[in-house]
């Protein structure tokens, strides 16, 4: 990966190399809460500089998460450890995750997706980078799960009134008291000509080889998180891609040949 390639991608290892410092002074440096795109990028980065450190969202599987680069001291720790005992863990030194976990309820007034409670949070005046993940939990009634930066929970408590036009109740609450939903997929298995990235799209959005082509040409792919414009760009599992319009997709095999010579593709589509 070329770090130097966009001015916001400097801008994002500029943030990182402050963190760097604050461990080199025997601190722990979190970073905000990252995209999925930005934590490959950090994690890329921060191993090239040879640091250690940890990532966690506030529960295992979470997709937006905050690094946490390790003083000398407690290079003990690995990204290996459970996540489940990462707050024990640290707090042994003194530190906390800082990430508190709300429970949103609504009225039941009206069905609430995640678009309503991300909305309404951001409507309050905060940066998208305090917040972790939104999980709609399942049940009767309408809840939601919302990991933040402990230091606006407080406001979230008092300020969260409202998500969408329900009136809605925001409580602490923590992971022994909620069930955290799985993520949904739906299995896909075909086989491809090659293991380029356009064969990849075609067969798994649905498409014609043309068609996949133009859509990986006009940048509406990220492959592993790096927007991929190369339609002859071989594709190796397990790899992550992302097709604007039509999903997510998880490859999870792709190099057993069929006797006629075709690739199997066996993945997943995030649903």
């Amino acid at each position: 990966m070329d770090f130097n390639q966009r001015p916001e991608i400097r801008a994002f290892l500029s943030r990182l190399d402050d963190l760097l410092t604050v461990a080199e002074r025997g601190e722990l440096g979190a970073s905000r809460f990252l995209t999925p795109a930005e934590h490959h990028i950090a994690e890329e980065y921060l191993r090239r500089r040879g640091a250690v450190f940890i990532s966690f969202g506030g529960y295992p599987s979470a997709e937006r998460r905050r690094v946490y680069i390790l003083p000398d001291y407690m290079d003990g720790l690995s990204n290996n450890d459970s996540e489940i005992d990462f707050e024990e863990k640290i707090s042994e030194y003194g530190y906390s995750a800082n990430i508190t976990l709300l429970k949103i309820r609504g009225s039941g007034y009206r069905t609430l997706g995640h678009r309503d409670y991300l909305g309404s949070v951001l409507g309050l005046g905060v940066e998208r980078d305090v917040i972790g993940d939104i999980l709609l939990l399942e049940g009767e009634s309408q809840e939601a799960a919302l990991f933040c930066d402990s230091a606006i929970a407080q406001y979230f408590l008092s300020e969260l009134t409202f998500v969408a036009n329900d009136k809605v109740k925001v409580s602490r609450t923590s992971l022994e008291d909620i069930a955290i939903p799985q993520k949904k997929t739906a299995p896909i298995r075909d086989t491809v000509s090659a293991p380029r990235l356009d064969a990849v799209i075609a067969a798994l959005c649905a498409l014609s080889r043309e068609r996949a082509r133009a859509v990986v040409e006009s940048g509406l792919v990220e492959l592993d998180f790096e927007c991929e414009e190369r339609p002859d760009k071989n594709v190796s599992a397990p790899a992550l891609i992302s097709v604007r319009g039509y999903g997510r997709y998880k490859i999870n095999s792709l190099s057993d040949k069929t006797r006629k010579g075709r690739f199997r593709l066996e993945a997943e589509k995030y649903i």
